[in-house]
């Protein structure tokens, strides 16, 4: 039977009240629940709810306590069964110590913001027996007891899941299932589990799913939902056997992510940190208030509080920047007031071979530089902007010398760890943190760098060779490559970060944390970037996500509004054609980047309080996406509309209340009684609108 259910030992063994929120432990013979509801929702009896444990941890040796659930899912193992030895509750935070009597110890914490909403939760054990134990699952939370609160019964009929999948250049795209097309659905004899397991394996998290889910009762607007701090694989389940539900997530376990760590007698292991919000709401609402909760943890440099606008010269010169045509491309864009100027990905080229498999020796093109890199960063910042560079400094190309340095790299069963054109350096030997300390750190600071966009372009996958199991290999140089991002930081104080993985792959919480950007995706100029900034926009704060505007030498006004307006919703990357544009081309890109800087209150702090969007098939959109941000105080709102290929279905928005401040558009609009009325003339036209209450 499950835990939880009728006739077995159920008691409610406290409640608590944070904000909108009532949190539930629930004691059952199936260890310590954890239930979460909005503080309206009555709930008489603890039985009904079906709880299992808060503590989702697999001991090995132990055995699984319902039938069925080999292969499909490691929760309600016997480990679980703990028992509480204390609860103390001070301020906005509850400790609970748990144990299973015979020396394996837990602590179970939940930590609420009182500003946005958001629990941040976490566990930790700690072996206190007399003997190796093996951990081959500690999920960061669980929460059970999940039904649709709008019912006059305890069901979970009715209730939907909401994923965001991710693919290269489709970076957090909306998925919604109903509980039972997931075929979780009560059985008639309340018997045989049922689990949606999903996640990602390897050093790229955001691919396949974006580490994040909601539980949504549509017509109550009931919601819980969940982020993880996923630097390495991760899963996250929702388990399903009797009347309720119940959700978890953390690192990926042995059954899911081959993993497996031994701790030793008197050590202690500690989880990421998972993240929960319960409302009332819309999926954007919980996605604000995650977001305003990621924002407020940035510590940035200074340069980053205005949200400068950014020249990154990839799309320019595709790879083989030099000393010539970045003075070429300096002269072109003196007077537009960018902040910072990214050298890009090439600068290292040698002679024998092309960039893009070069990486990994981070020797400097002479030829390219015949000054040095050190004039070209002089020449940047002599017209007022921080200079920076790509690296790739995990991996070494199949061109580069370092990919023959067989003892610096990562190895699987024995064999270098080898993908198409990559191998990944062990970060964990110090001979490597020696190697990358000169190469990276030293080079920056000596030749002035004060940004670096660490890009990251493949995946090691189920792990490699050093650890107990290959999946703890691959978390262990995981977490070493975020040191490496505190050694950037000692090295080049309030040096700027940008994290780029193949555009999105590494945006989950644990790394935007230390970041200052991010790449929002690899989409540079394709038709979808608004689409695809609008997803993105729901999990990193606004000022992190950086957008590329190419603009390119034949563009009409209609594209370059375009391309200015979709990197709206974030930071704006300028690049491309900008040396050979025209004087009106030019001062649309200046109009742009003016009405930009007048709104970027409402970008950096605002919520989204509307996504409309049309369109199914990405690569040949039909149809329109309009976007809507609004100020905390509701006084600012900032439209984005983007109209793709006919036919439009959407050709207005409410703006009552408001009235029109400025525009930066080349639609055809006008605003009468409350409404924003478009009218697009032709394809792929688009318009940002600044409105201010009345």
């Amino acid at each position: 039977m499950a835990g939880g259910g009728k006739g077995e030992r159920v008691l409610l063994y406290k409640k608590y009240e944070f904000g909108d929120t009532a949190v539930y432990y629930v004691q059952t013979d199936w260890g310590i629940g954890l239930s979460l509801y909005p503080a309206n929702v009555e709930i008489g009896d603890a039985d009904a709810l079906c709880c299992d444990s808060m503590v989702q941890v697999s001991l090995r040796g132990d055995y699984n306590l319902a039938d069925y659930t080999q292969g499909v899912t490691m929760r309600n193992r016997s480990s679980v069964i703990l028992q509480i030895v204390s609860q103390k509750k001070e301020g906005n935070k509850v400790e609970t110590s748990l144990s299973d009597g015979k020396g394996n110890e837990y602590l179970h914490v939940l930590d609420f913001d009182k500003n946005t909403g958001v629990f941040t939760v976490w566990t930790e054990y700690t072996n206190h027996t007399k003997k190796v134990q093996i951990l081959e699952s500690l999920q960061s939370f669980s929460v059970s007891g999940i039904y649709r609160v709008s019912s006059e019964k305890i069901t979970d009929a009715g209730l939907k899941l909401v994923r965001m999948t991710s693919a290269w250049s489709r970076e957090c795209r909306l998925k919604t299932d109903e509980f039972c097309s997931l075929g979780l659905d009560m059985s008639w004899a309340r018997y045989g589990v049922k689990c949606e397991r999903f996640g990602e394996i390897g050093s790229m998290p955001n691919r396949g799913y974006f580490p994040f889910a909601a539980i949504t009762d549509e017509k109550s607007g009931f919601i819980l939902a969940a982020m993880l701090e996923a630097p390495y694989s991760w899963q996250m389940e929702v388990y399903k056997e009797k009347e309720t539900s119940a959700l978890s997530g953390g690192a990926a376990d042995y059954e899911f992510g081959h993993w497996f760590k031994k701790i030793a007698p008197g050590e202690s292991y500690r989880t990421d940190c998972a993240f929960l919000r319960v409302r009332y709401g819309t999926v954007n609402d919980v996605c604000n208030d995650f977001v305003r909760f990621q924002d407020a943890r940035l510590s940035v440099p200074k340069s980053e509080e205005d949200m400068p606008v950014l020249f990154n010269e990839y799309c320019t010169t595709w790879g083989v920047p030099s000393e010539k045509n970045i003075t070429e491309i300096l002269e072109s864009i003196r007077g537009i007031p960018f902040g910072y100027f990214v050298i890009d990905a090439g600068w290292y080229k040698p002679e024998k071979c092309g960039w893009c498999n070069a990486t990994g020796d981070w020797v400097q093109n002479r030829h390219l530089f015949p000054n040095g890199i050190s004039e070209t960063v002089r020449k940047i910042r002599e017209q007022g902007m921080q200079a920076g560079i790509w690296f790739e400094f995990e991996v070494a190309g199949r061109d580069s010398e370092a990919f023959r340095k067989k003892d610096m790299l990562l190895k699987r069963d024995g064999n270098i760890l080898t993908t198409k054109n990559r191998r990944f350096f062990d970060l964990r030997k110090k001979e490597v943190q020696d190697y990358l300390k000169e190469k990276v750190c030293d080079f920056l600071r000596e030749n002035g760098f004060t940004y670096i966009k660490i890009d990251y372009n493949d995946t090691y996958g189920m792990g490699c060779d050093g650890a107990e199991s290959l999946g703890e290999g691959g978390r262990e140089v995981a977490e070493e490559s975020l040191r490496f991002l505190e050694r950037l930081k000692e090295s080049v104080p309030d040096i700027v970060i940008e994290n780029c993985s193949s555009g999105g792959s590494r945006i989950e919480p644990k790394r935007m944390r230390e970041v200052s950007m991010c790449s929002f995706s690899d989409a540079h100029e394709s038709k979808e970037i608004p689409i695809v900034a609008a997803n993105v926009s729901r999990v990193i704060p606004a000022r992190q996500s950086q957008i590329w505007a190419v603009i390119r030498e034949n563009d009409t006004i209609d594209r370059i509004v375009w391309s200015m307006t979709s990197a709206m919703f974030g930071r704006i990357c300028v690049s491309g054609d900008v040396h050979k544009i025209n004087s009106a081309q030019k001062a649309k890109v200046k109009e742009g980047i003016e009405f930009y800087n007048a709104v970027k209150d409402v970008i950096r702090f605002g919520d989204i309080a509307e996504t409309e969007c049309s369109i199914t098939y990405f690569r040949e959109p039909q149809g329109c996406q309009i976007y809507k941000k609004v100020s905390r105080d509701l006084n600012r709102m900032l439209i984005l509309a983007h109209f793709f290929e006919r036919p439009y279905n959407l050709c207005e928005s409410d703006v009552g209340g408001y009235k029109l401040a400025a525009a930066y558009t080349s639609l055809d609009f006008d605003v009468t009684n409350g409404r924003l009325r478009l009218r697009p003339t032709g394809e792929y036209q688009s318009g940002a609108f600044l409105f201010e209450r009345i």
